[in-house]
């Protein structure tokens, strides 16, 4: 792959970690939530509890999927550890760290030696394929959209 590949690549992959995709289906745009968004809300419990409302009976349904939770972790401590690794500014209180860190990862990799390049276009690309995975696409649905 070129240089301006893995570049497109690193790209299109934070760009579906942390953007809306918009697909178009008969004529109409419909608007998913980001991957990291979708993974998020896959790892929302389905029953609620606690305040007024209402409890619905039990179902087979588990109220968390673990490997869900577990996905999303793995993917938290990784962009906090090349955070730290790349010494890139916090983002603002406001923004959601996550995403906003990820966001500057493409603007940090010509900087860095080729070998440590590609081993974050790597990691962001397994990120992208568990959060793919794990939110319900197929990685192949996803490759399409770009």
């Amino acid at each position: 792959m070129t240089p301006t590949a893995h570049a497109d690549t690193l790209t299109a992959d934070v760009d579906q970690l942390t953007k809306p995709i918009h697909v178009a289906i008969q004529g109409r745009i419909i608007t998913h939530p980001s991957l990291l968004d979708a993974l998020r809300d896959a790892c929302t419990p389905s029953a609620n509890s606690g305040g007024n409302i209402t409890r619905r009976a039990p179902t087979s349904r588990p109220p968390a999927r673990l490997d869900t939770i577990d996905r999303l972790a793995e993917i938290y401590v990784g962009i906090s550890t090349w955070h730290s690794r790349l010494n890139l500014p916090s983002p603002p209180r406001n923004a959601d760290w996550q995403k906003a860190v990820l966001r500057a990862f493409p603007a940090a990799v010509p900087d860095l030696a080729p070998a440590i390049a590609d081993y974050l276009r790597d990691e962001i690309h397994d990120w992208w394929r568990v959060a793919a995975v794990g939110s319900g696409w197929r990685p192949e649905q996803l490759r399409k959209l770009r």
